[in-house]
């Protein structure tokens, strides 16, 4: 009965499917950010800044590459797990954080605008 548990357990997380592409979405985002930050700081002369982000740039780029690597051959699980470790703690530590600081103001400004309509009629 444990064992068919924790085999329900497995195929059920692996449903999950933001979680099996936080990875990936985590990385492009980093990817993103970084790119726009340095052709930003680039043209406002901030040169040393834009170096870092370019940096940040590429050893996220390389992160991704080579995750996408290991998960297609199955090859080096443990680094795999790694990144994905890491990726998870950026998107727990960072994006949840801020994602859910947007949801909120998004939701007060929706709220404010529905009462202004109301008060209207």
């Amino acid at each position: 009965m444990e064992d068919q548990y924790t085999h329900y357990i497995k195929i059920n997380e692996s449903k999950n499917i933001f979680k099996a592409a936080r990875t990936p979405i985590t990385l492009f985002i980093i990817i993103f950010i970084t790119h726009v930050s340095h052709g930003l700081l680039s043209f406002l002369y901030l040169g040393p800044l834009a170096v870092i982000c370019n940096i940040i740039f590429w050893v996220s780029m390389f992160t991704l590459g080579a995750w996408v690597v290991l998960k297609w051959q199955g090859q080096h699980p443990e680094i795999a797990k790694m990144i994905d470790e890491g990726a998870e703690m950026i998107w727990e530590q960072g994006f949840s954080p801020l994602y859910v600081l947007v949801l909120a103001s998004g939701t007060a400004l929706a709220v404010k605008q529905a009462s202004q309509q109301q008060k209207r009629k």
